[in-house]
């Protein structure tokens, strides 16, 4: 395995342009030397504020193990710089052009590149699958408009409607109550917080519409594959149901799984990322090989 570590926009990371990446290349094979992989970028969850180590490097290797080249991308957080939409958005179209690129450097094939993202990396990579062309993504990294296209979407317990998620959260009479050390400040207005930090504005249903994934899907979209839990409670369930009905009404293809338990955070649920829960990421363990058979009906993979 070849590991090599970059800044996404430049030289080097910088104050406006903090994102970097990894990449995960599979030692030549001999009698494969020269036949391009397929490849796979990857969103690691983290509310925005940070990235999840167990979804990164577990998944590239889960993937590179099925032949793909993986590139994990450390997109910008609010720990990093500024983390409103679209700037993590951004990073992921320079990321997927900059493999199309190179593609040739890490033996790709770059008519094969596909975004994986777990919970707040899934928004970003659902954000692209839907808007890469009606967005503003392209303009905003200088790449040429289909360099920055996926050819597929994996998505994995997703943050896809803002809408949803305030819905879900604020159910409990509880969130009016002042929170100690925040400046007298409810749960509530510090999940409004949160929402304008993300978006870049205040969290009003029009912002929150004007930016989520699910009020942009249209046919433009590549195949996207889609799974989540019926438990959880950060990234609601709901959310995945309208995402899918509007995929179907445009006709996008695409999958979707829904396990009945396992919660929210479990990556590719193998002995890499299992901690204390090895009973919830069982129930979900099969969504890697799901993804991946999709994949190849859509000729994404080879078998």
């Amino acid at each position: 395995m070849i590991v090599e570590q970059h800044a996404l926009w430049g030289e080097e990371p910088t104050e406006d342009y903090p994102a970097t990446y990894t990449a995960y290349s599979a030692d030549p094979v001999p009698a494969r030397a020269n036949t391009p992989r397929p490849a796979v970028v990857i969103c690691g969850g983290g509310s925005f504020t940070n990235i999840a180590p167990h979804e990164q490097e577990p998944v590239a290797l889960a993937f590179l193990n099925r032949g793909l080249q993986a590139f994990v991308l450390n997109y910008v957080t609010s720990s990093t710089g500024d983390v409103s939409f679209p700037h993590p958005e951004a990073d992921l179209a320079k990321m997927v052009a900059t493999v199309r690129v190179r593609a040739k450097d890490w033996q790709v094939d770059p008519n094969k590149v596909i975004v994986v993202g777990f919970s707040a990396g899934g928004f970003i990579c659902a954000s692209l699958a839907a808007q890469w062309k009606s967005g503003s993504f392209a303009s905003t990294t200088g790449e040429r408009l289909e360099y920055t296209r996926p050819d597929a979407a994996i998505l994995c317990y997703p943050v896809l409607d803002f809408r949803v998620v305030r819905d879900e959260q604020t159910r409990d009479p509880r969130i009016d109550l002042r929170v100690p050390k925040t400046g007298g400040k409810t749960g509530r207005d510090l999940l409004n917080d949160y929402f304008a930090m993300v978006m870049g504005g205040e969290a009003t249903d029009e912002l929150m519409a004007e930016v989520c994934p699910t009020t942009h899907v249209s046919r433009d979209m590549p195949p996207t594959f889609v799974w989540g839990t019926a438990d959880d409670r950060t990234c609601p369930i709901a959310q995945v149901y309208d995402f899918a009905a509007a995929m179907a009404r445009e006709g996008v293809a695409h999958e979707v799984h829904v396990f009945d338990r396992g919660g929210h955070g479990l990556s590719v649920a193998n002995i890499n990322t299992r901690s204390d829960n090895r009973e919830q990421q069982d129930a979900v363990g099969a969504w890697v090989d799901l993804a991946f058979d999709f994949l190849v009906r859509e000729r994404i993979v080879e078998a």
